[in-house]
């Protein structure tokens, strides 16, 4: 769903495309299954589909987990100072924050459209200045405002790992830690401190350190698959996460070890450097991010229609749900072409410098 910066010789990533596109997937639907009105109007016909969506369709692990190697990817290879630090909050923030903001730009109006429409738990409240504010500098969690739209909290969540993990680069290129593995060290600290403390509380899941584990799972992947990595430190890592599964399960954390596994063997094969090559995936993967941002104002556009126009069958539910997807494959892609892609080429004006070492190889 997100994007980190690669360098530019970096090879396509079709596995990972592919991992995106069917997470995103899931994601619109398990809010759809999620929100009403047309959920409820439609349960009579798929009520068990909707509700299997609803309690078990959620992949964000994936998206933390892929985001952590895609980054460790583009990013570990490179020598960090204040320079390129810099440029990189920089670019991170108009990468995820422009389309972020967009979002919120579109589901402004249509909050207004739906309101007397869609229920008021599904809308929140109207919209004050210091909730919008918030929202602006990512800390409308934080501070305990309403979220505008589904799933705004995962971006405020990507952005704060994204600066830990480069805080952590900045600490192992520095003067004084220069021959110590600094993102070994504190990945694995700060996954342990997670895995049997800080995700036992949902009160935390406002603070990336709650997801750190899913996201340090991707990081953990390209250590063991780099030039001169340790395949071991992969399996010590899955390890713990099945010790953790067993001090006190969580399926998220079993998704985590899935995915893991999965992207471990597609790339250290060379599987996911081939595999697939399908247009449809490679585009949904390509949009994933602006589907995952624009999907929700279009379920309240359509929901505030139907009911305006009293199509509140089942029958006519679940024709409000197909049609509700299909506009959000339509908008995402709109929005990934006007919005995302001009804020990536925005982004890409502050091109950090090349990175300190060639190509990485699989390790063997």
């Amino acid at each position: 769903m997100s994007s980190t910066i690669l360098p530019p010789s970096s090879p396509p990533l079709p596995f990972v495309v592919a991992l995106r596109a069917v997470a995103a997937l899931i994601i619109v639907w398990h809010h759809f299954a999620l929100y009403p009105p047309l959920r409820d109007w439609a349960a009579p016909l798929v009520g068990e589909l909707l509700g299997w969506f609803e309690h078990h369709a959620r992949t964000t692990q994936v998206f933390f987990v892929v985001g952590g190697y895609v980054m460790a990817r583009g990013m570990d290879a490179r020598r960090w100072d204040g320079e390129q630090v810099r440029r990189f909050v920089l670019q991170r923030y108009l990468r995820l924050g422009l389309p972020y903001l967009g979002a919120i730009a579109v589901v402004l109006p249509a909050y207004l459209f739906a309101r007397g429409w869609i229920p008021e738990a599904v809308l929140g409240s109207p919209v004050t200045w210091p909730q919008l504010l918030a929202h602006l500098f990512f800390l409308q969690d934080i501070l305990g405002y309403e979220s505008l739209s589904a799933g705004l909290w995962f971006v405020c969540i990507n952005l704060q790992l994204s600066l830990i993990y480069i805080t952590c680069l900045w600490l192992r290129d520095g003067t004084l830690a220069r021959r110590i593995d600094f993102v070994g060290i504190a990945g694995w600290t700060l996954a342990a401190l997670s895995l049997f403390h800080i995700n036992l509380n949902p009160e935390w899941d406002r603070w990336s350190l709650y997801f750190f584990p899913y996201f340090f799972m991707g990081v953990v992947v390209h250590r063991a698959l780099r030039t001169g990595g340790q395949s071991r430190e992969f399996w010590l890592y899955q390890l713990m996460l099945v010790a953790a599964m067993g001090y006190e399960w969580r399926w998220r954390l079993l998704i985590a070890v899935l995915v893991g596994l999965l992207l471990y063997g597609a790339e250290r094969t060379g599987l996911g450097a081939r595999w697939p090559r399908n247009r449809v995936v490679a585009w949904l993967g390509g949009i994933s991010y602006s589907l995952f941002l624009i999907h929700f104002p279009a379920l309240v556009l359509v929901g505030s229609l139907w009911a305006h126009l009293e199509w509140t069958t089942p029958e006519a539910a679940v024709a409000g749900l197909v049609t509700a997807f299909f506009l959000s494959l339509a908008a995402g892609d709109l929005f990934h072409r006007w919005i995302e892609q001009p804020a990536a080429r925005l982004a890409r004006r502050h091109t950090l410098l090349p990175p300190r070492s060639g190509k990485l190889q699989p390790a063997r």
